[in-house]
């Protein structure tokens, strides 16, 4: 999570995105290294007649393929809020798609629920509403929470 103040004269500007460990190519010498691994194990085994190792040694690397291409799918997912004069403006970028709000600041309220196992924040405005804060720990979402309500309130 980045949160400040801009050059590009924003009162206040927040990004949230998901905890990536590893790039891309991280991620895929990690999968090389996996299979290169197992490949060996898999065909030392097989060398000395445990030849039935070899479609489990397959179907794991193709589990742990699967794994990889949908986080890889996932990791260029954010949420962005941006407060600019009276304005807030949220955009959520995810695979399946882009979507914005727009409001104004005074008029937008931050909803707190809590759900099954987690507690959710959105941000609404004239019966239109989205959920922001997705990829935050529940601390985090709650102390994001409090930040808003005051940012939405403060005279720019």
């Amino acid at each position: 999570m980045h949160d400040g103040s801009a050059a590009d004269n924003q009162d206040f500007s927040l990004i949230a995105r998901r905890n990536c460990s590893l790039q891309h190519s991280g991620r895929w010498r990690a999968f090389a290294l996996a299979a290169l691994v197992s490949g060996l194990i898999a065909l030392a085994f097989a060398s000395i007649g445990a030849w039935p190792i070899l479609p489990f040694a397959g179907l794991e690397l193709a589990a742990l393929y699967v794994a990889f291409r949908r986080i890889s799918r996932d990791a260029e997912d954010y949420e962005q809020v941006i407060i600019r004069g009276d304005r807030l403006f949220v955009e959520r970028h995810t695979r399946s798609g882009v979507r914005r709000f727009e409001s104004n600041r005074y008029w937008t309220q931050v909803v707190v629920r809590n759900g099954a196992g987690r507690r959710r924040i959105a941000l609404r405005s004239h019966g239109s509403e989205i959920e922001f804060g997705t990829f935050l720990s529940d601390g985090d979402r709650l102390d994001l929470a409090r930040k808003l309500e005051n940012r939405l309130r403060v005279q720019s």
